[in-house]
Order: C-alpha cells, then sequence, then structure tokens
C-alpha cells in the first residue's frame, strides 16, 4: 500500500486527464515505433524514461530528475554508439548538473492540497533573453568548428544541440520557464540528428519531446502566474 501511495503521489495525482492522455499517447508512440522498426532494448529504455521524465518535467514535479537518470545514462550510450561526441558530453553534463536540480527544486517548491509539490517557476527579464541568445550563438559557432576538428557527426547540429542544451539545463535547475524555448529548438535539430543516423526510436522520442516542450512553456507560464498571485 505505501509503494502504491508514493506511485499514485509522484506519476499520477495532480495530472489533468489531458497530461495523462498526453503522456499515455507518447509512451504509445514509442511503443508502436520500436514494434515497427526493432532496435536495441536501451533505444526502447532511453525513450519511455526519456517520454515520462520530460512530461514531470513540464508538470514542475522534482521526481522528473530520477527518472531523467535513466534517460540519461541510456542516451549517453545511444549517443556513443553514433559518434555524437557532443551528445555524449552533454549528457555527462546532465548528470552533474541534475544532482545539483534535485537540491535547489526542493527547496523552492510549493505543496498542493492533494500533497504534491509543484517547483516554483520565474521567467526572464529582457537583458537576460538578450544574454542568453547571443551567447548561444557565439559558443554554438566555436564548438561547431572544435567538433569538426575531431570528426565528429554532423558537428554543427551537434554543437548547436550542445550548447543550447547546457543553457536550457542551466535554465532548468534555476527554474526558468524560458528553458523551453532552447529545449523546442533542440528537439527539432535533433529529430534532423536521428534521422540522419536511422534511428527511428530516438526520432520518436524527440517528436514527444517537441510536443512536451510546447506544453511545457504553456504549463510554466501557468504556474509561474499563479505563483506571483499567492
Amino acid at each position: 500500500m505505501a509503494v502504491k501511495n508514493w506511485l499514485l503521489k509522484h506519476f499520477w495525482n495532480g495530472y489533468s486527464i489531458f497530461e495523462k492522455l498526453f503522456l499515455a499517447l507518447m509512451l504509445t508512440l514509442q511503443i508502436v515505433v520500436f514494434i515497427i522498426s526493432p532496435d536495441s532494448p536501451l533505444n526502447i529504455i532511453a525513450g519511455l524514461a526519456g517520454v515520462v521524465s520530460v512530461v514531470m518535467c513540464a508538470k514542475g514535479r522534482t521526481m522528473f530528475y530520477f527518472v531523467g537518470f535513466i534517460q540519461t545514462i541510456t542516451y549517453l550510450i545511444l549517443a556513443w554508439q553514433n559518434q555524437f561526441y557532443g551528445e555524449v558530453l552533454e549528457n555527462l553534463f546532465y548528470f552533474v548538473t541534475m544532482i545539483w536540480g534535485i537540491f535547489v527544486w526542493k527547496r523552492n517548491s510549493v505543496q498542493n492540497n492533494d500533497g504534491t509539490e509543484d517547483v516554483l517557476a520565474k521567467k526572464f527579464t529582457v537583458t537576460q533573453w538578450i544574454v542568453a541568445t547571443i551567447g548561444t550563438i557565439v559558443l554554438t559557432v566555436a564548438m561547431g568548428y572544435w567538433l569538426n576538428t575531431i570528426g565528429s557527426a554532423q558537428a554543427y547540429t551537434d554543437a548547436a544541440t550542445n550548447v543550447m542544451a547546457i543553457f536550457a539545463q542551466i535554465l532548468m535547475v534555476r527554474r526558468y520557464r524560458e528553458q523551453w524555448v532552447w529545449w523546442l529548438v533542440i528537439d527539432l535539430l535533433c529529430i534532423k540528428m536521428w534521422f540522419v543516423a536511422g534511428n527511428w526510436s530516438m526520432v520518436a522520442m524527440y517528436i514527444a519531446w517537441t510536443a512536451n516542450a510546447i506544453y511545457g512553456w504553456y504549463n510554466w507560464s501557468k504556474l509561474n502566474k499563479v505563483q506571483s498571485t499567492r
């Protein structure tokens, strides 16, 4: 019973019917693609864990970090196998910052009436928008040049996803709504990257993540508006 209550609290309670159906649809997409185009078990594990973790992140639930560890480790292995070295570095960065994020989110969450917790969401100023955008462009060009010299596949696409992922991950840990803009662009680029690589499980995962990034922006905007009035 204790395990059941724990699972309900973290993975069911507080989710709207839309959110539950959205999660079910995204998980079904992963399973269908895997059945149609079977690949290694790592692909389906990374895909399913990835869908669950990003939906929980869009919801503002701290537990997403723990599911995210599973996705990060399996995806890191897949990226290495496909010679996406920037993605490997990116996921090593994720692993470290996710540990940091658990403590930050735990200290900055608000408890709901049903016992669940939502993270306290923040949003950018105009100055922060300008600095983050310029920084992303400059670092992408620099990293793309470096990755090209070491023989990375799709060097500049790889660089763009990695630089933006670093920005997005820091914004996520720091609880900024604008992370979802960076995640959206990353997801679209990664669809192209894994499509070229012919990995359909990863394509399906990033399609799900693209839809989730749009919802994440909506939900974090709502969280910020509601929390600012409390």
